[in-house]
């Protein structure tokens, strides 16, 4: 994993939730399950499910295919012309440099299909989005709550982060695939693999999948990743549940309702925006639940 990841991973203390007013978000909320959906139903229309020609890894250099190479030792490709394959951990640095000068178009053509072959395998998954704290507070973002929440009229399910995970780890057995934060780029995908070779980063195949354009970098998103639509999780994981300001008062007592049924009265709050200075702050509850 490339050390900026896991430095902002070691951060990370809360995740969230942010939900709309709709009938079905109640449902998960009520029966402990987060929904998790292929990659081409997000909202971001430049999220696509990535195919053959997206990337083309004979427009980099001998050396930055050599270090695209050395930090994936355990790509396998097949030599088209001889049909063996070869893992590029089994490779001296002698061997490997003499490789890329002498096959270059062989390798950059093989490692097109590996690659693509490794990004398929983990966008056949389901994804289920949230925010995390690291580095800013999810909760007292407009764009958030704009977007995500339906203006403030939804609400947001705040997790503690380990708990979340090994709880959707045990619920979930094998098909649960673990999680990955997103990175944020306005490069292509063929330029962020240049950029990140010659930043001198180690560069994983799958990035280019969990990759988005700088608009959506106010998401601050985690990815977790399932085979399952509907993975579920203990609500002891829970720490918050906040209802949004604006949400009608139908739906905010038909939430307090199910929240007061799943004993969630001590951890409900809610958000109140100053119009002044357009911030956002989350406040308790209290006597009202």
């Amino acid at each position: 994993m490339e050390e900026s990841l896991k430095t902002d991973i070691q951060k990370i203390n809360k995740v969230y939730r942010f939900f709309s007013d709709e009938e079905h978000n109640f449902r998960g909320l009520a029966e402990n399950y987060l929904w998790f959906s292929e990659v081409d139903k997000f909202n971001d229309p430049f999220e696509v499910v990535i195919k053959s020609g997206d990337f083309d890894f004979k427009q980099l250099s001998s050396a930055q295919l050599k270090a695209f190479l050395l930090s994936n030792e355990g790509i396998t490709f097949v030599d088209p012309d001889s049909g063996n394959s070869y893992v590029i951990g089994d490779f001296s640095d002698e061997q490997l440099e003499r490789l890329v000068v002498e096959n270059y178009h062989e390798v950059a053509g093989a490692l097109n299909v590996a690659v693509l072959e490794i990004i398929k395998q983990k966008q056949n998954n389901k994804f289920h989005c949230l925010a995390h704290d690291a580095n800013i507070k999810p909760l007292e973002s407009r764009l958030m709550w704009s977007h995500y929440s339906n203006g403030l009229r939804g609400f947001v399910i705040e997790f503690d982060f380990d708990p979340i995970l090994a709880s959707i780890a045990q619920k979930s057995n094998d098909d649960f695939g673990g999680y990955t934060l997103i990175n944020y780029t306005d490069l292509g995908f063929t330029d962020y693999i240049k950029s990140v070779i010659d930043a001198g980063k180690p560069l994983f195949a799958d990035r280019m999948l969990f990759s988005k354009h700088l608009d959506w970098k106010y998401e601050n998103e985690l990815r977790l990743i399932c085979s399952n639509e509907k993975t579920f999780y203990d609500p002891s994981c829970i720490s918050r549940i906040i209802i949004g300001q604006k949400m009608s008062p139908g739906k905010k007592n038909d939430l307090i309702g199910l929240l007061k049924s799943k004993g969630l009265q001590s951890k409900t709050y809610i958000t109140c925006f100053d119009r002044q200075d357009f911030s956002i702050s989350i406040e308790p509850y209290g006597d009202r639940v």
